[in-house]
C-alpha cells in the first residue's frame, strides 16, 4: 500500500507485517483476551483509518485513540469495533456520544462533567473506562480518590463502568521488574474495591506492548497492543517486522577527504 508517494520518496505500509506483528503478540495471550490496538497519532504516522480497517478484519477487539476527533474520522470512515478514547478531556462529549466514542475517566472532575451530560440528554448506562494511577504519574485515580469514586458508583450512575485499567511505565527494562510488579498489585488491590460495588464484571487490563511480551502473566482480560504491532519489541527486534519502509532517490555521493573540510552547516 502506498500512503505518501512522489518522484523523490515513497512510504509503503506493508499488510503482510502488521499482521505477523499481530499474530505474534496475540499468540503470548490466551484466546479468551481481548486485543486492543492502539491507532492514535495517525496510527503512529502509519495512516489511521486504512490501518483500523486492516486492523478490524485481523479480529482487534478494540481500537484506542488519543482524543475524540480520531475517533470521528474512524466512524465516519466505517469503522465499527469499539473505541477507547484515552485522553477524552471534558469539552467534546457530543462528538463522543454522537460516535459512540468510549472515554477514559482519569478525575471525579471528568466523571461528574460527563454524568451531567449524559443527565441532560437522558442516556443511561453508557460505557466509559476507569483509569488508575499505579505509578505511571500521568493521568488516573490515585488511591486517595477512590473513596470518593466508590461512593458515585454506589448510587446507580449514568455510566457503565465498562473496563477499569492502568499502564505500566517500565515494562520494557528488566530493572524496574520490582516496580512493574508492584505496579499490578496496587492496580489489583484498587481495581477489586471498584469490583466490589459493581454487580457487573468490567474488562480488567494494564499491560503494554511490552507488558504482552514480558508478564503475559498478568493479561487478565485484555491487553493493549501499541508500538509492537507497527515492529518495536522489547524482548528481540526478531520477533517482529517493520510495519512501513521509506525509500527515497540518492541524488548524489561525493568521495571527501579529511582535507576537503566538514560537511554540513557552521563547520
Amino acid at each position: 500500500m502506498d500512503l505518501v508517494q512522489n518522484s523523490f520518496a515513497q512510504l509503503e505500509l506493508s499488510y503482510p507485517n502488521m499482521l505477523h506483528n499481530y499474530n505474534y503478540f496475540r499468540s503470548k495471550l490466551k484466546d479468551s483476551t481481548k486485543l486492543l490496538v492502539l491507532i492514535k497519532a495517525n496510527s503512529y504516522g502509519h495512516g489511521a483509518l486504512e490501518f483500523a480497517r486492516q486492523m478490524e478484519k485481523a479480529g482487534a477487539d478494540y481500537f484506542g485513540i488519543a482524543h475524540p476527533v480520531e475517533g470521528v474520522e474512524l466512524r465516519e470512515g466505517g469503522i465499527k469495533t469499539p473505541i477507547l478514547v484515552l485522553t477524552a478531556g471534558t469539552d467534546s462529549f457530543e462528538d463522543i456520544v454522537n460516535h459512540y466514542l468510549e472515554p477514559s475517566i482519569p478525575t471525579m472532575d471528568a466523571l461528574l462533567k460527563f454524568d451531567a451530560y449524559l443527565k441532560s440528554r437522558d442516556i443511561d448506562h453508557y460505557p466509559v473506562h476507569i483509569k488508575l494511577d499505579t505509578g505511571m504519574h500521568r493521568l488516573g485515580f490515585m488511591k486517595q480518590e477512590l473513596p470518593e469514586l466508590i461512593e458515585y458508583l454506589k448510587n446507580k450512575p449514568r455510566v457503565k463502568v465498562q473496563s477499569i485499567f492502568s499502564h505500566l511505565a517500565a515494562s520494557d527494562d528488566p530493572q524496574h521488574d520490582e516496580f512493574t510488579r508492584g505496579q499490578y498489585e496496587m492496580y489489583k488491590k484498587h481495581s477489586s474495591m471498584i469490583d466490589a460495588v459493581l454487580d457487573y464484571k468490567p474488562i480488567h487490563h494494564i499491560l503494554n506492548s511490552a507488558g504482552i511480551e514480558r508478564f503475559s502473566e498478568y493479561q487478565m482480560d485484555m491487553a493493549r497492543l501499541g508500538i509492537g504491532i507497527y515492529g518495536i519489541s522489547a524482548v528481540d527486534m526478531n520477533n517482529v517486522k517493520p510495519a512501513a519502509s521509506l525509500t527515497c532517490k540518492i541524488l548524489q555521493i561525493k568521495e571527501l577527504t579529511p582535507e576537503d573540510g566538514t560537511v554540513g552547516y557552521g563547520r
